[in-house]
């Protein structure tokens, strides 16, 4: 038995969907984690001794801090340990994960010998290929969806004129993670390719494309300028479509630096689109989250929710108790 905790975006779910390919779908326990919640999940795996019930445990598209990373690296180090040296694979691109290339379990790779920009899946696919043995990733279609998804989660999509990637996360979102895992399952162990979208799926994602551009009409009417950390950030609220609506919104205002997405529920992402700006560094890591050069995120912490509770409501301690 594989377990495997990653990422809960279209990158992290097609890493799991390329684990379940390589070992079956029945053979792989996965979790889809959050950087809020993939620390506490990792250090809940390893206190409750749950390695001892699989194989191998991958984290993909998603890094874990560095003292929890030293935590395992000193538990498999034990001489009485019961982890083996080989039990873990973190396989990451995101900039902010770097600092884990100390440890030999952990490979972080932002781009590869050709300067091409890696996405988890990429990484993913490109270390299965050569540690588990399956005809279905052979298959020239999981190749074409693998290398969608690096051009999505990379933005590459766009220089590259490849709408198609753009719209494969569309159908992500729009069919739910389970139906869309479901599908993709039963279409590469059948399908040789190419990569298409049938009748049905085009006009639901002309019809989801409408949405789209109608959210980031309303939010831009809405944004808030403010100053953050020396930089000038747009902010507005939004829960849907961040990574088209903020780099929509800074096409659209080039005066600010990035724009910041606050979804009190679900964090706060951030982009931006020009080239001297480093979110991954330069913002979001400094309130405790990660991410690329362009595209990063950050958490809400449920004390900052309770604080949004309080003031919408007027809420003290005095009248809470009433």
């Amino acid at each position: 038995m594989i377990k495997h905790f990653s990422h809960n975006d279209l990158d992290g779910y097609s890493c799991v969907l390329l684990a379940q390919l390589a070992y079956g779908p029945n053979e792989v326990s996965f979790d889809n984690c959050s950087y809020e919640d993939i620390n506490e999940k990792i250090s809940l795996y390893i206190t409750n001794k749950e390695y001892l019930n699989y194989e191998h445990c991958y984290i993909t598209d998603i890094s874990i801090t560095k003292d929890l990373a030293e935590t395992i690296q000193s538990l498999i180090d034990t001489t009485d340990s019961d982890l083996s040296a080989s039990h873990f694979q973190l396989i990451d691109h995101h900039l902010s994960a770097t600092a884990l290339e100390v440890f030999p379990w952990c490979q972080v790779r932002i781009q590869d010998e050709a300067g091409i920009k890696c996405s988890g899946t990429s990484l993913f696919f490109d270390y299965l290929k050569t540690h588990a043995s399956s005809k279905l990733l052979l298959n020239p279609l999981t190749a074409a969806y693998v290398e969608k998804v690096r051009r999505l989660d990379t933005w590459d999509w766009q220089p590259l004129g490849d709408l198609e990637a753009k719209q494969l996360n569309d159908l992500f979102s729009i069919l739910g993670n389970e139906r869309f895992m479901t599908y993709w399952w039963e279409r590469l162990q059948t399908d040789e390719g190419p990569f298409t979208f049938d009748e049905t799926q085009q006009l639901l994602l002309e019809i989801r494309q409408n949405e789209i551009d109608k959210y980031i009409e309303a939010r831009n009417e809405e944004i808030i300028e403010k100053t953050i950390l020396g930089y000038k950030a747009g902010i507005v609220f939004a829960n849907r479509f961040q990574s088209e609506l903020g780099n929509k919104l800074g096409e659209l205002h080039p005066e600010l630096d990035f724009i910041a997405m606050i979804n009190v529920g679900g964090g706060v992402s951030c982009r931006t689109v020009k080239d001297n700006v480093n979110l991954a560094t330069d913002i979001t890591e400094v309130f405790g989250g990660g991410g690329h050069a362009k595209a990063a995120g950050m958490p809400v912490p449920p004390s900052i929710r309770e604080l949004v509770i309080n003031t919408l409501f007027h809420l003290t301690e005095e009248n809470k108790a009433k």
